[in-house]
């Protein structure tokens, strides 16, 4: 998703309440400048490409700049493939809303000959960390298709226009050529969101280590299709871990709220290590820089309370909000809670990891730190 983005007194009014006014007894700010800032709210949306939903944005670096050299995909041979790889919607078996045989170039969900709407989801697209390179192919950018477990969706894309989102983008600034930091999907990105860095976890188990071939890709299955056209790749273990020991694709928190219970009779807070939750990470955060430097933050998560006492309920127990339910918190999108500094019980941790409601209740109260974190859902009080 693009980023918006526009200097103001707040940086951006999250809720209906609006922009309170500095409380009495404040220091005067340079009124010009960098001054007018009092607040800045980082917003991180993801899981769409630029042209997906603002490929049609008047003026912008979208649909209209492709042409057949940049959009035309090939095989995983090379060759340039004469249609479009069905969309799969599992295994390799074609999802019927998209007809066969489409031609090798973008092309309208939204619009016949497949003209399924916004409202309607689709299947996900594939994110992991050795599967992007391959895809981006050193630059050529031609395998999307090929790589992908969702076959010729990749290719897809909406008319935007009728989007909440789309309005707001008319009246900030739309990062066209904005780039994610990492390859692969929200896990590795959120690190690099807070740290610019890639989590360590020394002397992982094999079974989550990715198996690569003697080029560095991950290493085929002797199953695997040769073609893109007969179905999705299959890989040997396309692992969460690196073989020199980073984790590079999604794995849990040490700390709950996690995807890894607790160990039973153990500490509810804490992650089983046996299955293989990461490492408590030591690396330096933007939130230590932040602190170092005497300023307010904090990150916010919708469901962060509700996730909390999840996932301290005992093993065995069905969770209803981590992964599931209406909430279906994502303990991989928090990045602090893989840090030892906010650990369970430590200062840092209730001081800077906070619940939505908090950010509403501080942003009422005009009492917001001055640098403000937030993934998910902020977007829909938007709208």
């Amino acid at each position: 998703m693009p980023m918006l983005f526009k200097p103001t007194s707040i940086g951006l009014c999250l809720v209906l309440a609006g922009c309170a006014m500095p409380p009495a007894g404040t220091p005067a700010r340079d009124a010009r400048g960098l001054g007018r800032i009092e607040h800045i709210v980082v917003i991180y949306a993801e899981n769409r490409s630029f042209d997906n939903l603002y490929g049609l944005f008047p003026g912008a670096n979208g649909v209209a700049s492709a042409t057949p050299t940049t959009w035309t995909q090939s095989d995983r041979n090379g060759s340039p493939l004469q249609t479009l790889p069905p969309v799969w919607k599992s295994g390799a078996t074609p999802d019927g809303a998209y007809p066969p045989n489409m031609p090798n170039r973008p092309f309208r969900i939204d619009a016949p000959p497949v003209s399924q709407p916004l409202t309607v989801a689709t299947r996900d697209l594939i994110h992991r960390f050795y599967t992007n390179q391959e895809q981006i192919n050193g630059g050529k950018l031609d395998r999307y298709a090929a790589m992908s477990d969702a076959g010729g969706l990749v290719m897809g894309y909406y008319d935007g226009s009728s989007l909440p989102m789309w309005k707001l983008a008319q009246q900030f600034a739309l990062a066209d050529n904005f780039f994610m930091g990492a390859f692969g999907g929200s896990f590795l990105n959120h690190f690099w969101l807070i740290c610019a860095c890639t989590p360590v976890f020394p002397n992982a188990p094999t079974s989550i280590v990715a198996a690569l071939d003697p080029n560095g890709k991950l290493a085929l299955k002797p199953t695997s299709s040769a073609s893109a056209l007969a179905g999705p790749p299959q890989y040997v273990n396309d692992g969460a871990v690196t073989p020199d020991g980073f984790g590079v694709n999604t794995l849990q928190p040490p700390y709950q709220p996690s995807g890894v219970p607790p160990v039973a009779g153990g500490d509810a807070r804490f992650a089983d290590v046996s299955k293989n939750p990461l490492p408590p990470q030591t690396l330096k955060t933007i939130g230590d820089t932040l602190s170092d430097r005497g300023i307010e933050w904090a990150w916010y998560a919708e469901a962060w309370n509700l996730a909390l006492a999840d996932g301290e309920q005992p093993p065995g127990t069905a969770r209803k909000v981590i992964y599931v339910g209406a909430q279906n918190f994502q303990p991989h999108h928090q990045p602090f809670n893989y840090f030892a500094k906010y650990a369970p019980g430590s200062a840092e941790r209730g001081r800077h990891l906070k619940d939505y409601d908090d950010l509403l209740a501080e942003t009422r109260s005009n009492t917001l730190p001055a640098v403000v974190f937030y993934t998910t859902s902020i977007l829909v009080t938007l709208t």
